[in-house]
């Protein structure tokens, strides 16, 4: 199994999605490429293998393929190293605490969201994403706005 799958290289804003769950994965992609087709995609599978890709290791030492975030999509549940301990880490490795992150939660896991906010996530949206909530969002966080009107 592959730590970490790609779409988009090469393109000038990318999303790192950190999830554990294939489906999930799968489904975030088909809603970042539906709504914001000019955006590379990158999954990785935990919060060790997001930590080594942020700071270029191992196999993520090429920055041409996997390219520095424009932001993240984080998964608070996940086996090892989950979303909350991803946001202490964020935190407190600057300058990796100045990427937007909003977090993945299951409907009904409100709570959960909120921590999160306490821990330094942005925003947060339900699972399975909607490609509506999904276009808000980003409308908040899209670094530069003038790529979606370019590529929509």
């Amino acid at each position: 199994m592959k730590s970490a799958e790609t779409s988009g290289i090469g393109r000038v804003e990318t999303v790192v999605i950190v999830d554990d769950d294939e489906a999930d994965i799968a489904m975030t992609r088909r809603v970042i490429e539906a709504t914001w087709p000019q955006v590379g995609a990158h999954a990785v599978k935990s919060g060790e293998a997001l930590i080594r890709y942020l700071q270029g290791e191992d196999e993520f030492s090429d920055r041409e393929k996997y390219p520095y975030p424009t932001f993240l999509l984080l998964d608070l549940k996940m086996p090892g190293m989950h979303g909350f301990d991803v946001l202490r880490w964020l935190t407190l490795h600057p300058p990796h605490n100045l990427i937007p992150v909003v977090v993945l939660t299951a409907s009904g896991q409100v709570p959960m969201a909120h921590l999160a906010y306490q821990l330094g996530a942005r925003s947060f949206l339900t699972k399975p994403l909607a490609a509506s909530e999904f276009e808000n969002m980003i409308g908040k966080f899209e670094p530069k706005s003038e790529l979606r009107k370019q590529g929509g």
